[in-house]
């Protein structure tokens, strides 16, 4: 069969066929012309545009009857006019396919406009009069999230910004510099002003600006710890120093107390000699050099040889005054327990002088792993009624408690005290 003996209906749809072919050509012929890409593909498309009008020009002849183009072609066989048509469809085809890929590899007319819709921030560029060269989608989504519409004017919405006339949906976070809260994240907007033109970027920092205001509240949370630490420290002045007239107070007290009994037992002794006298009266004066000398006292810091002194000068007062002090075991090293030694034991020998009327004491001290173990006994009068703790005792009852240790009171055969105490601890009163 040939072109000349298609009937109505079979020339009606080759046509057809034929003006889609002439349709993808032109299309291709027009996207050529406006892509930057070489002249080659331009050229080529109108070559695939005149195979494609040819073919039509033949059937619409033939199907006019007036034949000029078609009066050669009018004995061709179909087969042939249609192999060529699919000639023409392969062709449009792979030159398409082939367009595209060059075209995607050449920066065209939209390639920066398609690349910066594509950034996850928002940027704009406009004239120092605020009217906009290039403005990508996310900034102009941020447009009309805070001001309702799009942007039109650079300069205009920054004026609104500072205005406040914006919607109820954003909010401005921060205004030096610009923080915005819209579309449901967190915009730093900043504006860069160059020799003709403004360039403003919003940065989506959604991330950073709640790590900035964790920052921010624990930043709070720390002042507040200031605050109390710097309230502490001044009660911590006011209780060392409260603490340090305390323990002045304590020392003065014994020191006094233990000046009385020795005058009390002075007085009872039947043979007085100047010997005695002269010992009770520097009692009385270390007494008062003490009171002349409370501000020295107050700074006063025990050390290990003045604790050591201390301990000595406490037996040697002690057989001074008729009473023999008998020591077992090795003091203790540590400078805060060897201080707690001797106010117990000053405390035990006023007890058993002022009660007991004893003349001998025994200090029977071990010492662990753990803890130092303390035996003090005096063959003073024994009391006929249970004793009360009160005054020193009590004191040193409840200084060495504090702390973990132990106290214990026996009356039976002599009066003892049987103390325990955790080594290096803490002995502030």
């Amino acid at each position: 069969m040939t072109l000349i003996n298609l009937n109505i209906y079979q020339l009606a749809l080759l046509f057809i066929f034929n003006t889609i072919i002439l349709v993808a050509s032109v299309k291709i012929v027009v996207d050529t012309a406006n892509s930057k890409v070489h002249a080659k593909y331009f050229i080529h498309s109108l070559f695939i545009f005149s195979l494609s009008f040819f073919s039509i020009q033949i059937l619409a002849e033939i199907g006019t009857g007036k034949l000029y183009f078609a009066k050669p072609m009018v004995d061709l066989p179909l087969y042939l006019f249609i192999i060529f048509d699919l000639f023409l469809c392969a062709l449009e085809i792979l030159f398409a396919i082939r367009f595209i890929k060059t075209e995607k590899s050449i920066i065209g007319k939209n390639s920066i406009k398609e690349s910066m819709d594509n950034l996850p921030d928002g940027i704009c560029f406009a004239k120092l009069d605020g009217r906009p060269l290039l403005v990508n989608r996310v900034m102009q989504d941020i447009s009309y999230a805070v001001f309702g519409n799009m942007l039109v004017n650079d300069v205009v919405c920054a004026e609104n910004v500072r205005n406040n006339k914006i919607k109820k949906d954003a909010r401005i976070l921060q205004r030096d510099p610009l923080i915005v809260e819209a579309l449901g994240d967190i915009w730093y907007i900043k504006i860069l002003i160059h020799d003709n033109l403004r360039e403003t970027l919003a940065y989506k920092i959604t991330l950073e600006w709640g790590l900035y205001q964790e920052i921010e509240e624990k930043n709070r949370q720390i002042e507040k710890i200031n605050k109390s630490l710097k309230e502490y420290q001044k009660n911590v002045a006011e209780y060392t120093r409260q603490k340090e007239i305390l323990q002045a107070k304590i020392k003065i007290h014994d020191k006094i107390g233990q000046s009385l009994i020795y005058f009390k037992r002075y007085l009872d002794m039947d043979k007085k000699t100047k010997e005695d006298r002269d010992k009770l009266i520097n009692l009385w004066m270390e007494s008062l050099v003490m009171l002349n000398e409370k501000d020295d006292f107050l700074s006063e810091k025990e050390d290990s040889s003045k604790n050591e002194a201390n301990f000595e000068k406490l037996i040697s007062t002690a057989k001074d005054i008729g009473v023999a002090v008998h020591l077992e075991g090795e003091t203790p090293k540590d400078e805060g327990d060897l201080t707690l030694l001797v106010d117990i034991v000053h405390e035990a020998l006023n007890n058993a002088i002022r009660h007991g009327q004893a003349k001998n004491l025994w200090i029977k001290l071990d010492e662990g792993d753990l803890n130092i173990y303390c035996k003090i006994r005096n063959d003073g009068i024994p009391s006929k009624e249970p004793i009360k703790e009160k005054g020193g005792l009590k004191n040193i009852h409840q200084r060495i408690k504090s702390f973990g240790g132990k106290m214990n009171i026996e009356l039976n055969p002599q009066f003892t005290l049987d103390l325990s105490w955790p080594k290096g601890g803490n002995y502030d009163l």
